[in-house]
This record gives structure tokens, C-alpha cells and sequence, in this order.
């Protein structure tokens, strides 16, 4: 059965929209909990990791469309924004400091 890349990938932006904006929304909260942020942490991380199984699937087709490709690193990038925040209040609230990545470092992957 073939699998219908921009219908999942649709579906898959649509769920990553939502979850950033609860993940948002949730980090906002005055009162958030060490344990709460670590369990908003879990769920965004398992997102990423279901995503990042989609993405091999997609590597494992030869005839993938390159607008394809871009629309779901786009969705990784979403993922990575997501759990690198998540992480980061995490981290904070823990004591420990947050993890920042170079501005060069990032645009050069990119582009390369």
C-alpha cells in the first residue's frame, strides 16, 4: 500500500502546530511544576521520536518529492524547537543552565 506522503505530512504538521501551541500555553503557567515540565518534556520527545520514524520511512523511498523533504524538516525543526525549550524550562527550574545553541552553528547546517 502506498502511502500518501502529503496527507501525513499535513496530518503531522497540524498535530506539531497544536502541540506547540499547548506546550506554550503550558510553559506560561505561573505555578508549573518541576514534575509537570519534565512530563510535558516526555510527551513532546516522544512526538519527535514518532516523527523522526516517519522521516526514515520517507528515507527509505527514492521518489520523494524535494518539497516533500522540506516541509517535513520543517516539521523537524518544530520538533527540535519544541524539545530544546521543553527542555530548557526543565533545566532551569532544576538550576541547571539552559542549552543554547550558536546562531553560526545552526545557519551553517542549514544551508550546507
Amino acid at each position: 500500500m502506498a502511502i500518501d506522503w502529503i496527507l501525513t505530512l499535513q496530518e503531522q504538521a497540524d498535530f506539531a502546530k497544536q502541540i506547540a501551541d499547548d506546550v506554550t500555553q503550558t510553559l506560561e503557567i505561573a505555578d508549573l511544576s518541576a514534575a509537570q515540565a519534565a512530563r510535558l518534556y516526555r510527551v513532546v520527545e516522544q512526538g519527535a521520536q514518532t516523527f523522526d520514524r516517519i522521516i526514515e520511512e520517507m528515507e527509505q523511498h527514492d521518489d520523494i518529492d524535494d518539497d516533500l523533504t522540506q516541509a517535513a524538516e520543517t516539521i523537524a525543526d518544530i520538533w527540535t524547537n519544541l524539545s530544546v525549550t521543553t527542555a530548557n524550562k526543565l533545566r532551569v527550574m532544576q538550576g541547571l543552565a539552559p542549552i543554547e545553541f550558536p546562531t553560526e552553528l545552526t545557519e551553517k547546517e542549514r544551508s550546507g
